[in-house]
């Protein structure tokens, strides 16, 4: 069967003179992202529509994980007669897990020479559907089903499969971000969130071997491949942190440890962000959750950095954020036994409420300029994604 698949958008109907700009950039991102899955398509645009035809309703999954569709349908075209749409309806039934309790058709008529309103096309039509095979009661208010028609200037659109896509802006509108990726559950869902909001996102993982093992990198691997969902393309950078862990462990005062950490690792990240042209360095920070995620501790960390640092997590609670993880499908994997930097080096009494000179002052024990060179020379990056993950 070839289906029809209509996307449609939202937030991007208000962008004026620029809309041309965002649509032509979600138009070649799901062209990315068909191609990364092997999927055979045609695509053209409408005003305020996309419209694909291809074989497999697996094109569902990409195009509802690509952020700036609001939703994706998927049905077939047909003749604009009550019967040929009739007909389709079944045949798209048929498409469904499971008989559907009930049903209603909705008609969206672009094409006003059509003989016919929206309400007599749709009355029409689930007439023809109850004569001719389902046995299915109509429910105006609240149907198990809806059977969309969108009745055009060619064609009439037939379709009972829509899902909700992830809304928000295409990725690469709004620039490059470097997000400090861990192996938790906060840090990949606020990457998402600024790849929802058109960011094309550099993840970095600080990896300090022997102090953390191996098998962490490959966890956050896995991690980055689900945020491939969202953006077909990714360059993780693993950073070499173990020479910076063992100047700290030796050097730092044991109460201000972490934010020391942290202000080294924003550093590489400030770093990094000149070398891939970001104009900003994510992290999964969440207000309060831990002690460097104070109000004192966030600002003794952004002091060491001239770039913005955005924190799209700071107002969540965690199970907002353990739902936006399930929803994503990064749960699983971040809540799979790990050691990052952080965790490891935890004081028994961390400063909760730091001073900016008090750590400027802890910081001259440290040649920072030699270990943060020394860290971007030690850092690797993979590409995760392209075509069948290659």
């Amino acid at each position: 069967m070839n289906y029809v698949f209509i996307v449609r958008y939202g937030e991007i109907f208000i962008k004026g003179k620029n809309k041309r700009l965002f649509e032509n950039r979600l138009v070649g991102n799901i062209r990315k992202a068909l191609h990364k899955r092997g999927l055979k398509y045609s695509l053209r645009q409408t005003r305020g529509r996309i419209y694909l035809e291809g074989e497999s309703l697996d094109i569902v999954d990409v195009l509802k994980n690509t952020p700036g569709i609001v939703s994706v349908s998927a049905g077939k075209k047909c003749a604009k007669t009550i019967e040929d749409m009739g007909k389709t309806a079944l045949e798209l039934f048929s498409l469904l897990d499971k008989k559907p309790e009930s049903f209603k058709v909705e008609t969206k008529r672009s094409d006003k020479t059509f003989p016919m309103t929206s309400i007599e096309i749709s009355q029409s039509v689930a007439a023809y559907v109850l004569q001719n095979g389902i046995d299915t009661p109509v429910d105006i208010k609240n149907p198990h089903t809806v059977i969309g028609i969108e009745v055009q200037k060619d064609w009439a659109y037939v379709f009972c499969i829509t899902e909700r896509g992830i809304g928000g802006l295409p990725v690469g509108v709004s620039g490059k971000v470097v997000t400090m990726l861990s192996g938790g559950i906060d840090s990949p869902v606020a990457a998402f969130l600024m790849q929802k909001r058109g960011c094309e996102v550099f993840p970095v993982y600080f990896h300090g071997f022997p102090f953390t093992s191996d098998m962490v990198k490959r966890k956050i691997e896995k991690l980055t491949e689900k945020l491939t969902a969202f953006q077909p393309e990714i360059k993780l950078s693993i950073v070499n942190f173990t020479p910076v862990l063992k100047e700290l462990k030796k050097k730092s005062p044991d109460k201000l440890i972490i934010i020391l950490m942290r202000r080294f690792m924003v550093r590489v990240a400030e770093r990094l962000a000149e070398k891939y042209g970001c104009k900003a360095i994510v992290t999964g920070d969440n207000l309060g959750q831990v002690a460097s995620q104070t109000l004192d501790n966030l600002q003794c960390i952004t002091d060491a950095s001239e770039n913005l640092i955005l924190r799209p997590l700071l107002g969540y609670d965690k199970q907002e954020i353990i739902s936006l993880a399930k929803r994503i499908d990064t749960y699983e994997i971040s809540i799979e036994p790990y050691e990052d930097c952080c965790s490891l080096f935890v004081p028994k009494f961390p400063e909760i409420y730091g001073k900016i000179e008090e750590v400027r002052e802890a910081e001259k024990a440290f040649d920072i300029e030699d270990l943060v060179n020394k860290s971007i020379e030690l850092t690797s990056i993979l590409t995760i994604g392209g075509r069948n993950g290659e």
